[in-house]
């Protein structure tokens, strides 16, 4: 069974383009799983994954590089239930030095029945551009130094996105990102079209280069002062209507929730939201580089999609602040309903974490 790592920043794209390859590979024969992680506790990408008939298992509470032995289990059990051939797995987009963490100790000292195949990082294109421009980021250097080393480490870049880069940026990134990166293989990639999906697929299951040997030259003091400056919020939440036409109103809420969290001026990383009635799914994702109202209205007519008056809302919120700040500000807005809403909101469970110093499991750093 191939293993093949996504890694990157937060909100770059890595669960669309699995998700993508996974269908392909699917449509093809093949039998696939998917192991995502996050540091929260309950999952909006696994859920999602999993209403769209996915075989997908998950390493929550830290990255996997510190939860290794969970890792591997997780890779034994999805083994023993599906039996893939390919295996995809996602890391926080916290998360960095693969290759010394979970590559070499999977190779080396713990054997299992994935072999890592390749480590792909992914980059939001626009936040990629701004860094190669030397522009201001929305984000700490701190945290920016952790963007930096899951570049430096991977030999195959993904600049993803790219749909949302005029054609003169992406001209002007990839010039940049060869200038920058001139040892790595740099793909600019639109996730969201199979055709450039197949494209990464057939390069990470074919380039015998697409796994890097060499482990990370990292200081984790720094990595961990910047990992810790985030704040992961995770809520699941119980939406009642009294009429089956409330769905805009419920779109109207998702919006305020987005905005007003942003009014706050609180650094987001990734907002991700899940809702759910007894037939479908939706999700709806927001990235610090996103343009709120644009990216807003384009996700939210999926709404319609959904049926009936009870749905199960599941909110992943990874913000750059204050623990208190952050969670008390998503709670505070998530119960401002919309004035002529005929729906109530009871929140069913909830957890907040603010991430340890990072403390690899294993740590090859040869």
């Amino acid at each position: 069974m191939e293993l093949h790592l996504v890694g990157g920043f937060l909100g770059s794209g890595k669960t669309t383009a699995i998700l993508e390859a996974a269908r392909l590979l699917m449509e093809r024969g093949q039998r696939v799983g998917i192991i995502t992680n996050e540091q929260g506790k309950h999952l909006v990408d696994t859920g999602f994954l999993r209403s769209g008939g996915l075989p997908a298992l998950e390493v929550t509470g830290g990255c996997i590089c510190c939860h290794l032995d969970d890792f591997a289990d997780r890779v034994e059990e999805i083994t023993a239930k599906f039996n893939p051939q390919v295996l995809f797995a996602e890391s926080v987009g916290s998360c960095a030095d693969l290759v010394a963490t979970v590559v070499k100790p999977l190779v080396d000292y713990r054997k299992t029945s994935a072999q890592p195949a390749s480590l792909s990082v992914f980059s939001d294109s626009r936040l990629l551009l701004r860094y190669l421009r030397g522009q201001e980021l929305p984000f700490s250097d701190s945290v920016i130094y952790i963007f930096e080393k899951q570049i430096e480490e991977t030999n195959l870049l993904i600049a993803n996105k790219i749909d949302l880069l005029t054609e003169a940026d992406n001209h002007n990134l990839m010039k940049l990102a060869a200038e920058k990166y001139p040892d790595k293989t740099i793909r600019p990639q639109n996730s969201l079209d199979p055709a450039e999906v197949a494209g990464w697929l057939a390069l990470i299951q074919t380039d015998n280069h697409a796994l890097p040997q060499a482990s990370l030259d990292i200081d984790y003091d720094a990595y961990a002062d910047g990992e810790t400056r985030f704040t992961w919020v995770d809520r699941e939440l119980l939406v009642s209507s009294s009429v089956a036409s409330q769905i805009s109103q419920l779109g109207v809420w998702i919006k305020a929730i987005a905005k007003k969290l942003t009014s706050n001026e609180i650094r987001i990383a990734h907002l991700k939201i899940l809702i759910k009635d007894h037939r479908s799914s939706v999700k709806i994702s927001l990235t610090g580089m996103d343009e709120i109202t644009e990216k807003m209205e384009s996700q939210l007519v999926q709404l319609s999609q959904l049926k009936g008056t009870k749905f199960e809302v599941l909110i992943n919120l990874m913000a750059e602040g204050d623990q208190v700040a952050v969670e008390s500000a998503l709670d505070a807005i998530i119960m401002q309903i919309p004035k002529n809403a005929k729906f109530t909101v009871k929140k069913s469970s909830g957890f907040t974490r603010v991430p340890d110093k990072p403390k690899p499991t294993l740590r090859i750093g040869i």
